[in-house]
């Protein structure tokens, strides 16, 4: 046992050392100077002081930060020419030659005077636009603010825009897989409810997005399908901004939209608040067609279409406060809370076909699903050096609140029937989640090549769910028997740890980490466990030239259940569909590696992921009620190859057009539905391709034309159809650019609904429920506001991994 620790050690050593590289023990040179503002003479608090080695391609041998007045010192530099480089944002670059001759006295330099750069921010206004896509090795950054796709737009509908994202009834998949990590500001969203969470959050306060297909250790092990985060603007400068807006929606129903923010700074505090109120009617229309088996023998049909009415409300806040104690050490608080309910009435009507005739169901359902989000943050910040080492420590606590409400008014006649009969039926689930999250997060710069991170986090989840099923039986309800599912609960405890090193050997960058977590759960009528994982996380860049980067990566991470996919319950879609959950239901486990290209902005990225234990629902069939009981299983095995292309074109000074394409290979291993003992497989070829058009008219005038295809593909044993989206918008200016009109036409072809079918016996079904997702949409928004000096704003990570398993 000693012999294989001391190899493992000396193996994990050697590795470190690899990384770490060699050291230069004595420091040659000193440097130190003044960086100013040439007009006022003032320091230049904080500028980015770099020396580079001579030649266009020169390595990065030293950096720093100058102090609050714009001083400076830079040592350790060996005798030979150099660039030095002073940056700060709002000023031009400082470029100058220097030669350090050995044995000389430390350099002292004049003050350098820095020149406003020409494209300098003025107010709200701004000269020059980034493109709507970046593209980087690890990531592609999607730049909303300012874009067409800004005003008017919610985070749902901007996110279900992004590159290689796929959104379907609020689940979310990203490159195909569909654990994705989603951080608002530094705070995890909420899986289950992310399209009530997202929609009540305005596209003009979005900043940009991060879609990180490759998250170094620093994030938690359950983000196998990749990390997406999502930063709301903040003000750059000290001083205060403000915004207003609103829109208004016509589909088959009205909706209506406000929402206004405000963000203000001073030496010492930082404040910033958002919120939003919505109001979004629909409809819900479609069709089912199934086949009842008995056996494996065909044993009627049914046909169903459903036409209801819906209402959604969401109201949202955010608000972030921020003292500095000093130049180093910051305190703050934030706030995020979210209310949402769905409100859905309406008809559905079945005919049943079996072989001794025909029986008719009318059923008059109501339901309601209302949320309640609550989300408190606390940090702590203190930057250890001028290199930017830094400590950061959070404590959370999140109240989660959920109750479903349905009730069933059935009619029904059989072929046996004359009179026919009546039944009223309802069933409500609360369930309370709380959540108490803790972290500590160090960062230190160990020089301009070098950074290492590490990191502890404790969790503690607690639920509390109920479920009432009741008859309305001589005007008056009595409830069903009690069962063992009548009250239930989960209890989760999380420890965690991780460090990342990051090395960069002139062209070659190598990073390595790795996640420890403990975990205990605890279900009733259900699986108590504890168990200890290890998560791996390698990565190397090569940039072969300027214009080419190759990169090769490494994970393993693990998919816990939703929570509520834990909670047996029995939860009604429809008068033949329900969902229950899986107390027996374990955790996945993934290993992915990924080859990514980037070439003067085109991206390429093969990647394949092999998930053990795999989670998807499973529809089973219950003859006794003729009804589908989707639940959630673990299953043998899933494969996913994937080839995303991302291509950038500027066509004309007034054309830009961003392509997105992915081609992906699944496979799925599943007991046989009919025989459990044999293996079912299921495999299939299919992509998704998006491009997006911008057009600058002039006059103030933008124009934007998106379109999105995806061929047909499935999830577990269920097929989806293909679909597309084509949306249009256009945008005028107004106010000297402090607001803005936009008109915008989504889902043109109203082909953005999905088909869901399966033929595997018994699980026999086809059909689809179209939404209001045609819709021609208004929204003016307008800004305003003064700033002055620079915003030293904290973003925290607040909740990670817990709130979107919240489903």
């Amino acid at each position: 046992m000693n012999i294989l620790f001391n190899k493992k050690s000396r193996n994990f050593l050697t590795l470190l050392g690899l990384l770490a590289g060699p050291t230069l023990a004595a420091a040659q040179s000193t440097i130190t100077g003044q960086a100013i503002d040439q007009a006022t003479q003032a320091g230049v608090s904080y500028a980015t002081l770099v020396v580079k080695t001579n030649g266009p391609d020169g390595s990065v041998v030293n950096s720093a930060l100058a102090d609050e007045n714009g001083r400076f010192t830079l040592q350790g530099l060996k005798p030979g020419s150099y660039q030095f480089n002073i940056l700060m944002l709002n000023y031009a670059t400082h470029v100058q030659a220097l030669n350090l001759l050995a044995g000389a006295p430390p350099l002292s330099l004049a003050p350098i005077g820095l020149q406003a750069a020409a494209q300098q921010l003025a107010e709200v206004q701004v000269v020059g636009q980034r493109p709507l896509l970046e593209q980087k090795p690890d990531r592609i950054t999607m730049n909303v603010a300012h874009s067409v796709l800004a005003a008017g737009n919610d985070g749902y509908s901007i996110l279900a825009m992004a590159p290689a994202v796929q959104l379907r009834d609020g689940h979310l998949t990203f490159r195909g897989k569909s654990n994705v990590l989603i951080l608002l500001n530094g705070k995890r969203l909420p899986g289950a409810n992310l399209e009530s969470v997202l929609a009540s959050l305005p596209g003009d306060q979005i900043e940009r997005i991060e879609l990180i297909s490759n998250p170094s250790s620093k994030y938690d092990a359950n983000a196998s399908g990749g990390v997406i985060e999502i930063y709301t603007k903040r003000s750059p400068e000290g001083g205060w901004a403000a915004n207003l807006g609103g829109n208004l929606s016509q589909g088959f129903r009205m909706g209506q939209g406000l929402n206004g923010g405000v963000r203000a700074s001073s030496a010492k505090f930082d404040f910033a608040a958002n919120g939003s109120l919505a109001n979004r009617n629909g409809i819900e229309r479609g069709y089912e067609n199934r086949t009842f088996f008995a056996g494996r023998t065909p044993a009627g049909t049914l046909h169903q279409d459903n036409d209801f009415e819906t209402t959604i409300r969401d109201g949202s806040f955010a608000g972030s406060v921020n003292y500095h104690f000093d130049e180093r050490t910051t305190v703050g608080v934030d706030v995020q809370t979210v209310t949402s309910s769905i409100a859905a009435q309406g008809l559905l009507q079945g005919v049943i076909r079996e072989a001794g005739g025909i029986t008719n169901s009318t059923s008059r359902n109501n339901g309601r699903v209302a949320i309640d989000l609550r989300s408190y943050n606390l940090f702590f910040q203190r930057t250890l050096d001028k290199q930017g080492s830094n400590l950061l420590g959070t404590a959370n606590y999140a109240q989660f609140l959920s109750r479903q409400e349905q009730t069933f008014n059935q009619y029904q006649q059989g072929f046996r029937d004359s009179t026919g009969s009546e039944s009223v039926f309802r069933n409500t689930a609360p369930a309370t989640y709380d959540i108490y999250t803790s972290a500590l997060d160090y960062t230190k710069v160990l020089g301009p090549t070098t950074r290492l991170e590490a990191g502890l986090k404790y969790t503690a989840t607690y639920n509390d769910s109920r479920q009432q099923a009741e008859l309305l039986t001589e005007g008056q309800w009595k409830p069903q028997a009690t069962t063992p599912f009548s009250h239930l609960g989960y209890q989760e405890q999380i420890g965690a740890s991780y460090f990342s090193l990051n090395k960069t050997y002139d062209k070659l960058t190598l990073a390595a980490g790795l996640r420890a977590e403990q975990t205990r759960y605890q279900v009733r009528a259900g699986i108590d466990s504890s168990y200890f994982n290890l998560f791996p996380n390698l990565r190397a860049d090569f940039k072969a030239s300027p214009n080419y980067t190759t990169s090769l990566a490494y994970a393993r991470n693990v998919n816990r259940p939703a929570y509520e996919n834990l909670i047996p319950y029995e939860l009604f879609i429809n008068n033949y569909t329900s969902r229950k959950g899986n107390a027996r239901l374990r955790p996945e486990y993934t290993n992915s590696f990924s080859w990514n290209h980037l070439y003067k902005g085109f991206g390429l990225q093969l990647a394949y992921t092999q998930t053990t234990n795999a989670i998807a629902s499973l529809y089973v069939y219950q003859p006794a009620t003729l009804r589908f009981v989707l639940t959630p299983q673990n299953f043998r095995q899933r494969h996913l190859g994937t080839i995303t292309l991302t291509a950038p074109v500027q066509l004309a000074k007034w054309w830009s057009m961003t392509n997105n394409g992915s081609l992906l290979y699944q496979q799925l291993s599943l007991p046989d539905p009919m025989e459990t003992a044999a293996i079912y497989t299921k495999q299939k070829v299919y992509f998704t391709a998006s491009t997006d058009h911008t057009f600058q008219l002039g006059h103030d005038w933008t124009a934007q034309v998106f379109g999105a295809y995806g061929s047909p593909s499935f999830s577990g044993l269920l097929d989806y159809s293909s679909y597309s989206n084509v949306r249009v918008a256009v945008k005028k200016s107004l106010l000297q650019k402090h607001a803005s009109l936009k008109l915008e036409v989504m889902d043109i072809f109203y082909q953005a609904n999905v088909g869901i079918s399966s033929n595997v016996v018994p699980i026999v079904t086809e059909g689809i429920n179209r939404t209001d997702t045609r819709r021609v949409r208004a929204s003016f928004t307008y800004n305003f506001g003064k700033t002055g000096f620079k915003s030293k704003q904290v973003q925290t990570k607040g909740n990670t991994d817990e709130l979107n398993r919240l489903h």
